[in-house]
């Protein structure tokens, strides 16, 4: 499809499906941003120097969230958790916790926003499946294996994945070459899917990717990434790995980082996260793709390809001005998150 001009307005067409949609994010850092820049974690109030505050993220009609809770230190993911619960409790006609898929459906009926614990790593896990369970009682519904750590005590895979812009020579090397899964690793997979934890594998390194893919019985996620073919960057799956992860009935998020979503500067534009998401439809289906913002993850000077969350309209306006039927952009927005939560049995 050839994209049309920048519509000038959102439509009333695009208005009503974006206000009919779940919008599940599946990746957001803003507590640990807080937390590193030493200020209150309470999202509620305007936070102008963010990427996101309650504000921005009602304007956009945003659902549920998956709110990073920790990677690799026990005690700082403790510490996110008091954060998690401190807007739970200040704010509870506006946020609510989500254990199960029921949850994010009462979100969007009650005018919430759903939190939803989400590890970015279990290296902080110590090796511990009594750690993974105490998480899971406090509320972790989806645990990324690792945040790019490997080759070191508590990484879940055996080397680091690697970052930045490679050629597919380099990326098929790596994929032969890399040490995936610990054994520790490799139980924790299992376990996540007997405590109905999704099993994220964004960050992954690619021998990890694959074997996570091949041990799991439920679907996974790639919670925030792209597609390598439009932009040649380590954390962006390639064809091979988005057949795979359909395979698996997995869903890849797409995330607005600009590196993400295109090498050239002239590329990082909306029109362009609209090639990645039709790149996926078109090459494994619309049931695979969803929305993945890494906001406030990004670095605080790095200005999105969609700005914040009160900007998500816009991005409903351009897929339907590229001829995207409504089934897929309720897909997109959060039909497909809600789907591998389901088959997680999340809960």
């Amino acid at each position: 499809m050839e994209p049309p001009p920048p519509s000038a307005a959102i439509t009333p067409r695009a208005l009503a499906i974006h206000g009919k949609a779940i919008i599940i994010d599946g990746h957001n850092d803003s507590l640990i941003e807080h937390r590193a820049r030493k200020e209150s974690l309470d999202l509620a109030p305007d936070w102008p120097s963010y990427q996101v505050d309650l504000r921005r993220m009602k304007a956009g009609g945003l659902t549920a969230v998956n709110s990073m809770v920790g990677d690799d230190d026990l005690v700082e993911g403790l510490d996110l958790w008091s954060g998690m619960y401190e807007n739970l409790e200040k704010h509870p006609g506006d946020f609510l916790l989500v254990r199960t898929p029921g949850d994010i459906v009462r979100a969007k009926e009650g005018a919430k926003i759903g939190l939803i614990g989400q590890l970015e790593s279990c290296t902080l896990l110590h090796n511990s499946l009594r750690v993974l369970d105490v998480m899971h009682r406090l509320g972790v519904r989806v645990a990324g294996l690792t945040h790019g750590e490997g080759g070191r005590e508590y990484a879940l895979q055996g080397s680091r994945s690697p970052f930045g812009y490679c050629d597919p020579v380099d990326r098929e090397r790596e994929r032969k070459e890399a040490k995936g899964l610990t054994d520790f690793g490799r139980t924790a997979v299992k376990e996540l899917n007997r405590l109905g934890i999704v099993v994220d594998l964004a960050h992954a390194n690619d021998a990890a990717f694959y074997e996570a893919l091949e041990l799991s019985t439920r679907p996974v996620e790639f919670s925030h990434g792209a597609v390598f073919a439009l932009s040649p960057h380590w954390r962006n799956l390639t064809d091979d790995q988005l057949k795979a992860l359909a395979a698996n009935g997995g869903v890849i998020g797409i995330a607005p980082l600009p590196a993400f979503i295109g090498q050239d500067p002239k590329n990082q534009t909306l029109q362009r996260f609209i090639d990645h998401v039709e790149y996926v439809c078109e090459l494994i289906g619309d049931k695979h793709v969803g929305f993945g913002a890494d906001y406030d993850g990004m670095g605080r000077d790095t200005v999105a390809v969609i700005p914040s969350y009160a900007d998500l309209p816009r991005l409903t306006q351009g897929m339907l001005d590229r001829g995207f039927s409504e089934e897929t952009i309720l897909n997109f927005w959060g039909g497909n998150f809600l789907r591998v939560m389901k088959e997680a049995r999340i809960g």
